[in-house]
């Protein structure tokens, strides 16, 4: 009942806002296959990321998020994803935006056929659930903006908006964050 009922919902947001720990909570309490964000493996893997690395990061991630689609479609199971398209454009906005000019140009070209796509079948219907910054931040190797968690924010909101996507606010303990998640459907916490 649920896969037919639920869009796939997609954790954004900045760094350190609670999204991997929302999803896994929210992938129990659902009955849901998660996927992660594929950054992080690819970072481990290469050990750094330069503008070169745009396109293949997030053809990654529309890969793992697509072949886990027809999975959970498979298994009658909704969909959660550790972030997506959303989070590489407004990266790559911030850190590459006056970078190599070709590289820039063939990011905007292939994300902007992609993210086209986000509103259609079969990467449709979907629900961004966009983690607010009231959350402790937790170092880690790969986190490099603490004190730009609000300014990532407002840039996560304002993508959004302007794509015209479909997405939730949520603020508070990862409690409150389930229950907001869970109201919003109509479902008991």
């Amino acid at each position: 009942m649920l896969a037919n009922s639920l869009p796939r919902l997609i954790l954004t947001g900045p760094e350190s806002t609670g999204k991997s720990t929302l999803a896994t909570t929210l992938a129990q309490r659902l009955d849901a296959m998660v996927i992660s964000e594929y950054l992080r493996d690819y970072f481990e893997l290469h050990g750094s990321i330069g503008q070169e690395d745009c396109i293949p990061i997030a053809e990654g991630q529309w890969q793992r998020e697509s072949d886990a689609a027809k999975l959970a479609d498979n298994n009658g199971q909704p969909l959660i994803c550790d972030c997506d398209l959303i989070s590489s454009l407004v990266y790559n906005d911030h850190y590459y935006k006056d970078g190599d000019p070709d590289l820039r140009k063939a990011w905007e070209t292939w994300s902007g056929r992609h993210l086209k796509s986000l509103k259609q079948p079969p990467h449709s219907p979907r629900l961004y659930l966009l983690c607010g910054v009231d959350w402790p931040w937790m170092a880690d190797d790969q986190r490099d903006a603490p004190d730009l968690r609000a300014y990532f924010y407002d840039a996560f909101r304002t993508c959004l908006q302007r794509s015209q996507l479909d997405y939730l606010e949520l603020t508070g303990s990862l409690e409150e964050r389930l229950d907001q998640v869970l109201i919003h459907f109509h479902l008991s916490s």
